[in-house]
């Protein structure tokens, strides 16, 4: 049979089964000659589908839930077997008791507690644990004395003089007391190896089952049982709650998943553990004020100092809980998770008390913020777990080079803070610098050897700063210019780089504010044929005047978009503008005009940088040969082979791709190789070798680039002997101060008509502006 067709056979077979006995009881149990033979033989189909449908989920599941499900299935086959020796026994006409049916019938439970043994996930402290235990035991024992008072007491009474026969009637409410204890255990807790409907199935079948075995008790012990009674209901409903917990598991779509490794302990089961504390409070105090009033109360009400004594260990586990737990919460609102340091609010709260105390004697107090160098690199190549192992060393470092007085804090992310007294500003210094000294040591990561380095800013209390936030704040401005001096360096706060700051914000926000309104402009500076001076394309260069501080530079204006996320954006509206204009002076005066446009690295690496390229052309009806994009050597290489894919994309569009500043990049010559650039733009720096008559280094870019069958563009050309020297070496196009400084949009398209550059007439005065890339 088909393993996954098996158990909806199984199911069926047992929903059958019980409805066919549901029928049954609620037809009247008829006929009556019959109630006899069906009364007792209805029991096993239920019973045994159960157990078949455990024991197949026992077969495809491995280790400790293997094995619980096998004791499950020993318990309901135990059950049968009792319920075999209980019909024969009365149809043969003798019922007598004990028998061996009470043994089949006994076992369900230590069956299913041992099975439930092998799934038990353990809490996560002994402490718990055994409050947990605790309240079981309270509860179990307040509703044994219930149990005790209207089943137990007539029992012991009937069974008066029959030693063998009362232990076997007093296993019954024992072992129903163990069904209880079960049944709560699933009700709140969560073993392993059982999903939440398995939970509650299991659960309510103990349930079932236990109210089954009382009302049982109670009317065989009045003599007024009867077969087909609706209590018979009872057995085959707990039956079937045992086997949907199997089938359950059996149809899962990943039934992986409900046998892996334990779970952590909830939200939720943490609220439904602290249910039965009030329980295990309840249930006692009923029984302490209603014991006398039941029957057979009085002797049992004797076992009041018993619940008190588990009554009051429990609640000193409670108060000691209690305050474990205030601590704990105490610790964690003060101190960082991964690292142990004190946290960000407490650090803050500890250099307010430092400052009081250190201006009260005259002290000074250093606040120490400390940048950890190359996190990201770290996190980028081996993962965010290896940063927080670098993050844990750091911290181990900074406890190890500070003293005992000192306070020591993470601050958010890579970010940490070190608070020092010192009697003065100089040896507040030397602190600063042995910080600095012990924390560069290498480290161990990953089977490498890396150096461990920070950026430090210190701020001075009470020169600097007189509270709290204002020295953290001031410090962290200083490490920042610590970063900017090459990283691995000591700066202290300096009241310009707090000017400087500000500054910085408001330039961004009136760049942003630019971007949005079109504030931005573009200049465009020729590229001319040499010899000849024809005018051949354009670059296009960025021009933005601050409304606080006047003309930007574009290196200024470009660093600030690049350090604020602005790249992107800046980039594409570049793009844009130039390709928008370079079509309009195609369409009316100059139809094979080529503009040329800067890419940064952040936003060449973009994924849809290709795409934003051929939509923008699309927007503005302009061919791709109109348009050539000029990279740098370090935009390349981060990702040669992702770049070379690139530029085949656009070189498949008719983009010309130039390499900008050639000549300055280490490995210039192995990336020119395998990257397909179509023209290489010789830096300026080489123009100036032509005045003093060394021309070798330009022979041999020109030399290169030719036999690569790129075209070679010399930048920075501002005499006319460098543009004869640059010509006679083989230079095909020219660009600089000597034909023309940038010109906007107006000046340009005045001199389109020009047939040589530079026109007869100069540039006029005031148009001057370094020939910085637009975006780069």
């Amino acid at each position: 049979m088909n393993r996954w067709r098996q158990p909806h056979l199984l199911f069926g077979a047992l929903m059958a089964s019980a409805l066919l006995h549901a029928g049954w009881v609620a037809t009247g149990a008829q006929p009556a000659a019959l109630r006899p033979v069906l009364g007792n033989l209805i029991f096993f189909a239920p019973c045994l589908l159960a157990a078949a449908l455990s024991w197949t989920l026992s077969r495809r599941v491995a280790g400790q839930t293997r094995r619980a499900w096998v004791l499950f299935t020993a318990g309901l086959l135990c059950w049968a077997a009792g319920q075999v020796a209980y019909a024969w026994l009365d149809l043969s006409g003798a019922s007598p008791f004990p028998s061996l049916a009470d043994v089949g019938y006994l076992l369900l439970a230590p069956c299913f507690f041992l099975g439930a043994l092998h799934i038990w996930q353990p809490l996560p402290s002994r402490l718990l644990a055994l409050g947990f235990v605790l309240d079981v035991a309270l509860i179990v024992l307040a509703l044994g004395t219930a149990l005790w008072a209207s089943s137990v007491a007539p029992v012991l009474t009937l069974y008066a003089g029959q030693p063998f026969a009362l232990a076997v009637a007093m296993a019954y409410p024992l072992s129903d007391l163990v069904v209880v204890a079960l049944a709560l255990v699933a009700a709140v807790w969560q073993p392993r190896g059982l999903g939440q409907m398995q939970l509650v199935l299991l659960g309510s079948g103990l349930a079932v089952l236990c109210v089954a075995h009382t009302v049982y008790a109670q009317q065989a012990a009045r003599g007024a049982y009867l077969l087909g009674a609706p209590l018979d209901l009872l057995w085959p409903l707990a039956f079937v709650a045992f086997g949907s917990a199997a089938y359950v598991h059996l149809v899962a779509r990943d039934p992986q998943a409900l046998s892996s490794m334990p779970l952590p302990l909830s939200a939720a089961r943490r609220h439904r553990l602290n249910v039965l504390p009030s329980l295990a409070l309840t249930l006692p105090y009923a029984v302490f004020f209603l014991g006398p009033g039941l029957q057979g109360g009085h002797a049992l009400w004797r076992a009041a100092p018993l619940l008190l004594a588990l009554l009051f260990v429990r609640q000193v586990l409670a108060l000691v809980d209690t305050g474990r737990l205030h601590r704990t919460l105490e610790r964690q609102a003060r101190h960082d998770a991964l690292t142990g340091l004190l946290n960000r609010s407490a650090v803050h709260e500890a250099l307010t008390h430092c400052i009081q105390a250190a201006q009260a004697q005259g002290q000074v107090v250093g606040v120490m913020f400390l940048d950890l160098d190359r996190l990201k690199h770290i996190n980028d190549a081996w993962g965010h777990a290896a940063g927080d192992q670098m993050l844990r060393q750091f911290a181990q470092r900074l406890r190890a080079s500070t003293r005992a007085a000192d306070i020591v804090g993470r601050f958010g992310g890579d970010e940490f803070v070190v608070v020092a007294i010192a009697q003065d500003q100089q040896r507040l210094q030397a602190l600063a610098q042995r910080l600095l000294r012990g924390v560069r040591q290498p480290v161990e990561l990953m089977g490498q050897h890396l150096e461990l380095t920070a950026s430090v800013g210190v701020a001075v209390c009470p020169s600097d700063a007189v509270d709290a936030a204002t020295a953290l704040h001031q410090a962290d401005l200083a490490m920042y210019r610590a970063k900017a001096m090459g990283r691995n360096a000591l700066a202290f706060y300096d009241a310009r780089d707090h000017a400087a700051q500000l500054q910085q914000i408001q330039l961004e926000e009136e760049l942003r504010a630019a971007l949005a309104s079109g504030a931005l402009e573009l200049h465009y500076q020729p590229i001319v044929a040499l010899p000849g001076g024809e005018l051949r394309g354009v670059e296009a260069l960025l021009r933005w005047t601050s409304p606080s501080l006047g003309p930007v530079s574009p290196l200024k204006t470009v660093q600030l978009a690049e350090e604020r996320g602005l790249m992107p954006q800046l980039g594409a509206w570049v793009l844009a503008e130039a390709v928008r204009q370079v079509g309009e002076w195609r369409r009316d005066a100059a139809p094979t005009l080529t503009v040329s446009v800067n890419v940064s690295a952040s936003q060449f690496g973009l994924g849809d940088f290709v795409d934003g390229v051929v939509q923008t052309l699309a927007r503005h009806g302009v061919p791709g040969e109109a348009v050539m994009l000029e990279l740098t050597e370090s935009t390349l290489i981060q990702d040669a082979q992702a770049s070379a894919q690139k530029m085949r994309a656009l070189r498949e569009l008719g983009v010309r791709i130039a390499l900008d500043d050639f000549g300055t990049g280490y490995s210039s010559l192995s990336y020119l190789r395998q990257l397909p650039v179509d023209v290489l733009k010789i830096d300026r720096s080489f123009v100036h070798t032509l005045n003093e008559g060394n021309d070798a280094f330009v022979r041999a870019i020109v030399t290169l680039g030719q036999a690569q069958g790129a075209q070679v563009v010399i930048e920075g050309i501002e005499a006319p002997a460098q543009a004869a020297a640059a010509a006679a070496l083989g230079c095909e196009l020219g660009q600089g101060y000597h034909f023309a400084r940038p010109l906007s949009a107006a000046q340009l398209e005045a001199r389109l008509s020009a047939p040589q550059w530079p026109p007869a007439e100069p540039p006029a005065q005031g148009e001057e502006g370094a020939q910085v890339p637009a975006s780069s």
